[in-house]
């Protein structure tokens, strides 16, 4: 029997002698914007459409969760926190360092154990703990308690940007897996935007409230939101292919699964060992990539203290502090949506990730500048939030140049996000010094040239990737397992129908 490949696979009720019908040109333009609208096969269709209501969905409110509990901080802060707790100096930068502290002490423990243990198991479990804890910070009776349970806070949710970018690389072919990373990292934008009308509202409407101030009932909500979402992912994690339990994925949904990840040289798991491990340090992108997504990392804080220029200014209340960096939020979501669907559209992340870069480096040297109009430093404040989505690019591109292991896969994306957050720890204590908030001497400057240093990072990428190419996918195997899946139902489509 000839090898099929499953995007290819006819349909039995259609006569196989027919030539196959052009797409329209709207009917293409849709499959370029979105992938469920092309030309895959009905299997394919049916398992991507199954994930993407199922896990993407939990995912999206997973991270959302997640990044509301962890950057509600700054909100807090501008809303009575900094009074109440006699807050000083620079002890705003340190809860923030001491959350990054546990997120560093936890992102590669967790990468590992999620090799051993179920993501199924494991990622929920972390989020009922931090859901716990944040409901906790409503209580504290000073800054050193919070900087304890944010430390604790960080460990558990070490887990959740790496170790979902890793599974969604276990499901999702390289023209959908661009689009899937950007939406996944984009719902933290969205609970950035969500957590100022949040607590804009808690603060005109719970203000005092059972004797809490709103910055306490911030925190209480906030845990509240957690827990059924993690609830809901013991049974909404899909795991991977080859071992998946979750109830809305049928057998023949697995089985596509897998093909579609051995087509593209994907490869299943073997087992987290020392050999594994030291293959994985010894990976060239492992160090190559670390350069420019630090300076990625690094050049993004800047966005959080555009509400401490609000505040100074002075003109404004404490709901449009909150409020108006929603915008900046607003922003990133749409220019995090067009690199995607771009990047999937030609096949390749770099020219994306730098045309990004380019937004932010423009938005960093009219900070730098400081002395410019006011309308165009607002303008300044929401360019350096458009090139967020390029970090899921990047992780995206990250999880193509490893897919021969997929424990190199993990331990890339855990080291990545180890190494970003290692020099988030301490370069804003000294790049930003809350004493000199609105206006850093250096902080706008060094913000600038880290947009530079990830500019300039990926074309080198761009160079090893094209001296060091990933292994090539081995397609006649993996096409002769499809006819092999074929030949055992006699009906490939109505197996999957009746499964």
């Amino acid at each position: 029997m000839a090898a099929m490949d499953i995007t290819t696979m006819p349909d039995p009720d259609t006569p196989h002698d027919l030539p196959r019908k052009r797409p329209s040109l709207g009917r293409r333009i849709l499959g370029t914007l979105w992938d469920s609208l092309d030309d895959k096969s009905p299997e394919e269709h049916r398992l991507v459409r199954r994930l993407d209501t199922c896990y993407l969905i939990w995912a999206c409110l997973y991270y959302f969760v997640m990044y509301l509990d962890s950057t509600n901080i700054s909100n807090a802060y501008v809303s009575g926190m900094q009074e109440d707790l006699a807050m000083y100096g620079n002890q705003l930068n340190w809860m923030t360092t001491f959350w990054t502290i546990g997120y560093i002490v936890g992102t590669l423990p967790s990468q590992f154990v999620q090799m051993r243990v179920r993501p199924s198991l494991w990622l929920p479990s972390l989020e009922l703990i931090w859901g716990a804890l944040v409901m906790c910070m409503a209580a504290a009776p000073n800054v050193k308690t919070i900087y304890a349970i944010r430390f604790l806070v960080g460990i558990c949710e070490a887990s959740a940007y790496p170790g979902m970018m890793t599974l969604l690389g276990n499901w999702y072919t390289p023209q959908e897996l661009g689009k899937r990373s950007v939406i996944f990292q984009q719902s933290s934008a969205a609970a950035q935007m969500f957590s100022g009308f949040l607590q804009a509202g808690i603060y005109n409407g719970m203000n005092g409230t059972g004797g809490l101030k709103g910055w306490r009932w911030l925190f209480i909500f906030d845990g509240i939101i957690s827990l059924p979402i993690a609830l809901c992912g013991f049974w909404l994690v899909p795991d991977a292919p080859a071992n998946s339990r979750a109830f809305y994925l049928k057998d023949i949904d697995k089985q596509v699964a897998q093909r579609r990840m051995d087509r593209y040289g994907r490869a299943r798991a073997a087992g987290l060992s020392w050999r594994t491990i030291k293959q994985g340090v010894a990976s060239w992108p492992l160090w190559v990539m670390a350069v420019p997504y630090v300076a990625f990392v690094l050049a993004l804080h800047i966005a959080s203290y555009m509400n401490l220029w609000l505040k100074a200014l002075g003109i404004y209340s404490v709901a449009k502090i909150n409020v108006i960096p929603s915008g900046g939020y607003a922003i990133e979501i749409v220019a995090a949506l067009v690199y995607a669907v771009v990047s999937d559209a030609i096949g390749m992340r770099w020219p994306v990730i730098m045309a990004g870069a380019s937004l932010g480096l423009l938005g960093g040297i009219l900070l730098a500048v400081w002395e410019i109009p006011f309308g165009l430093k607002y303008v300044a404040w929401f360019l350096t939030f458009a090139p967020v989505g390029t970090g899921a690019l990047l992780f995206a591109w990250g999880n193509e140049l490893c897919g021969n292991s997929a424990e190199q896969r993990a331990i890339l994306l855990g080291w990545l996000n180890t190494m970003g957050y290692t020099f988030n720890a301490f370069v804003p204590l000294y790049a930003y010094p809350a004493n000199e908030a609105p206006y850093y001497k250096y902080g706008y400057k060094i913000n600038a040239a880290f947009w530079g240093i990830y500019l300039l990072g990926i074309p080198v990428i761009v160079l090893f990737q094209k001296k060091f190419p990933p292994a090539k996918p081995e397609l006649l195997e993996a096409q002769v397992e499809v006819v092999r899946v074929v030949d055992d139902k006699e009906d490939y489509s109505g197996a999957g129908e009746r499964a």
